[in-house]
């Protein structure tokens, strides 16, 4: 399943790269997950959970870093992982691009990912794990921003979302159903 995202963060690319090449500094920011140790140059093992109703998915894997570019701000992460419960793998492969962006940075993320086993299940509503993949960047970028904000001793947007370190499935998926609902025509934009 291929799914492409974009995010912005507000500082320039020359300072956006290196921050987002520092995997430990922003594990953190990513909802639900945390990095454990690193194992080599650029490579990394960690957890991710999401909890769906009664079942919680965990999974424990590793990510590397590879086809670094400095000079077009390119690179690919390639992540893996096994349910900790034995029912089934996740695969990754996700090219970033930066961008400049007004003051700001632009980062246009393309991944592929690939279920299986019975986590595959969750893979047949492939639209509504569109839509969950988009909000946990957009949490992501929420955090990220507040971590940049907090490092240049800056309050942060009293108009953005609140930071949150945790994966909510419910409120992932919540925000991914409105999302859909209001794609069709069936909620006024303005709401």
């Amino acid at each position: 399943m291929k799914i492409d995202v974009s995010f912005t963060v507000p500082v320039p690319p020359d300072r956006a790269w290196p921050l987002l090449l520092d995997v430990p500094r922003i594990a953190p920011c990513v909802p639900g997950a945390s990095l454990s140790e690193q194992i080599g140059e650029n490579r990394y093992k960690g957890q991710a959970t999401v909890k769906v109703g009664p079942v919680q998915l965990s999974f424990a894997g590793e990510a590397q870093i590879t086809d670094i570019d400095d000079a077009n701000r390119t690179a690919r992460v390639i992540a893996k992982g096994m349910d900790q419960k034995g029912r089934g793998s996740a695969s990754a492969t996700a090219d970033f691009a930066l961008h400049p962006d007004g003051d700001g940075t632009r980062v246009d993320v393309a991944t592929d990912i690939q279920l299986v086993g019975a986590v595959a299940q969750y893979g047949r509503a492939t639209g509504l794990i569109k839509d969950i993949a988009s909000q946990i960047v957009d949490q992501f970028a929420v955090n990220l921003r507040a971590e940049i904000a907090a490092e240049n001793g800056e309050e942060p947007d009293a108009a953005a979302p609140a930071a949150n370190r945790d994966l909510s499935a419910l409120k992932l998926i919540g925000g991914a159903i409105k999302s859909k609902f209001r794609r069709s025509g069936g909620e006024d934009e303005n709401r």
